[in-house]
């Protein structure tokens, strides 16, 4: 994947070309655009698909996210559920039939305030959440988005990549910059250019997700309103829940034959109805759970992030979100790069960080994906009596036991850190440890800044700057952290109850919004913490 030095003439020139405008792309865009960093952005797409949202949740550390890139407000004005419409799961024999169990406060949905969070999850499609990334495009005056533009090949030398890619008309397109992005999803052209290999494997069993229009279904059963409900039949298994406040529905059939068609799909949607409801079949996506991470997520000055490095199965929300996780931390870094002020070590360090994150996730939704509700079907669910009524009590105590987790993901989405991590200073301060449900707030050099509210709509996120910041929490005044070539704001948190939650004086924050080191008292020599932060090797 080698070429001349010398781009070819009318060639287009940017700094970053990014390949794939889904969510993550669309985030890098945004990330990179918020820094002044020129790219090019091209997705084959001309719109967001409506045919197959499979992304349905935006986590707390995604909206958090979009929150720093001032997004979030229109993320949320593009979701066609309102914000707070429900934040609970169901599982039942039927849409219409019985009640085996009710999870409540679901995936950090809830949107009454919390301490802990400078965003609450939400629930959208991800076509919805891709228009509201586009729109707010169009304030980074930095980015240019090409969309019907497909990447066909990539060629990297000492100083660029050459892209070569065809426009919605097929006439082919060059575009050089100095890093090329894949954010191109499970058939990554830039992995395939790149020759890195996945690892893992496949789920044995074949899916498929049906959106389809539901005239008055809502009305219908008696569930209560919830984003997902969790059918458990002997037949069809799978679960379902609307996209929109009017009739739009979805539906993933679990282990489906692979012949399914359109008439197939609509009669396993009127068995997890439990009745013969309208419904008009509008897309069907078969699809197949994998658990496969690219070997590297680099190759010189190319990139992988999102679907393109890493394929999660959906059970848990981890996958769309992992890869806006990755935007988040190679956006920071590739503008370091670009603007003079990284390491040596900072690129790679990408990487190391990421790599881990995906393998994490990963076996976090093999775990969900143990008990699905064809594990949980059993004779006379749905009888009426004290037979049925035991048989129902019993599968009740296992939908606890095996999916309570999967509920309640607060702990993996926001205690996920970078402990090993060449750009943070460990200490032996306090470091509590997040379980998969329980988020324990640490500042402990490698994880997230445990957030607070400064007052009723001021985050203290808000008040982090776009390189490093120094938090000084109750501490005096520490000038000699200030430099010309390395951003460092310093931010006064005159809050003395906070000391033990921080386990340090000053915090130095970096710019994703993670700890990179603390302490009681300024080091002795502050350059030699920003170097390292920074991935710059003395």
């Amino acid at each position: 994947m080698t070429g001349s030095t010398e781009p070819p003439a009318g060639v287009e020139t940017t700094e970053v070309v990014i390949a794939g405008g889904g969510p993550v792309g669309l985030t890098l865009a945004h990330e990179l655009g918020a820094r002044g960093i020129d790219c090019v952005l091209l997705e084959p797409r001309p719109e967001p698909s409506l045919a197959s949202p499979r992304c349905k949740q935006m986590n707390p550390r995604s909206m958090e996210i979009f929150r720093r890139l001032g997004i979030a407000d229109a993320v949320r004005e593009h979701a066609r559920l309102p914000f707070g419409w429900s934040d609970s799961a169901v599982f039942c024999t039927s849409l219409t039939g019985h009640q085996l169990e009710r999870f409540d406060g679901v995936f950090a949905l809830s949107d009454i305030q919390r301490t802990e969070l400078a965003e609450p999850a939400l629930w959208s499609a991800q076509n919805h959440v891709e228009s509201a990334l586009r729109d707010t495009l169009t304030r980074r005056e930095t980015v240019s988005a090409r969309w019907g533009w497909t990447l066909t090949g990539a060629e990297q030398d000492a100083t660029g990549v050459t892209a070569t890619a065809t426009d919605e008309t097929g006439r082919e397109r060059v575009v050089r910059g100095r890093y090329l992005v894949g954010a191109d999803g499970a058939r990554s052209a830039v992995r395939r250019a790149c020759g890195i290999p996945l690892t893992g494997r496949s789920h044995e069993i074949r899916n498929v997700q049906v959106i389809f229009d539901a005239p008055g279904l809502s009305a219908r059963h008696d569930l209560g309103r919830a984003v997902q409900y969790w059918v458990v039949d002997p037949e069809v298994n799978g679960l379902m829940g609307t996209l929109d406040t009017e009739d739009l529905w979805w539906a993933i059939i679990i282990n489906a034959p692979a012949d399914a068609d359109a008439a197939w799909c609509e009669r396993a949607v009127h068995r997890m109805i439990g009745a013969e409801a309208p419904v008009t079949v509008r897309a069907t996506d078969p699809w197949t759970a994998r658990m496969l991470v690219a070997d590297h997520y680099r190759a010189g000055r190319c990139f992988l992030a999102g679907d393109a490095a890493h394929q999660n199965p959906p059970w848990g929300g981890f996958g769309a979100n992992t890869g806006i996780g990755d935007a988040a931390d190679l956006g920071w870094k590739l503008a370091a790069a670009l603007r003079g002020w990284a390491g040596s070590e900072l690129l790679d360090s990408y990487e190391i960080e990421r790599r881990p994150i995906a393998q994490r996730a990963i076996a976090e939704a093999e775990r969900n994906m143990r008990v699905l509700t064809g594990e949980l079907a059993a004779p006379g669910l749905d009888d009426d009596g004290p037979d049925g009524r035991a048989v129902r009590a019993k599968t009740a105590e296992l939908i606890r036991q095996a999916k309570t987790a999967e509920m309640y993901t607060l702990g993996f989405v926001l205690g996920t850190a970078y402990p090993g991590s060449p750009l943070v200073v460990p200490d032996d301060g306090p470091a509590p440890v997040s379980p998969g449900s329980d988020y324990r707030p640490s500042a402990a050099p490698g994880n997230r800044l445990p957030h607070q509210w400064l007052d009723r709509n001021r985050s203290l996120q808000d008040e982090l700057g776009p390189g490093f910041t120094l938090l000084e929490v109750a501490a005096p005044p520490a000038p000699e952290w200030e430099t010309a070539d390395v951003p460092v704001k310093r931010f006064r948190l005159n809050r003395p109850d906070l000391h033990g939650l921080y386990g340090a004086r000053y915090v130095l924050v970096r710019p994703d919004g993670y700890v990179a080191w603390r302490g009681d008292t300024t080091p002795g020599d502050p350059r030699a913490v920003l170097d390292h932060a920074r991935g710059h090797r003395r």
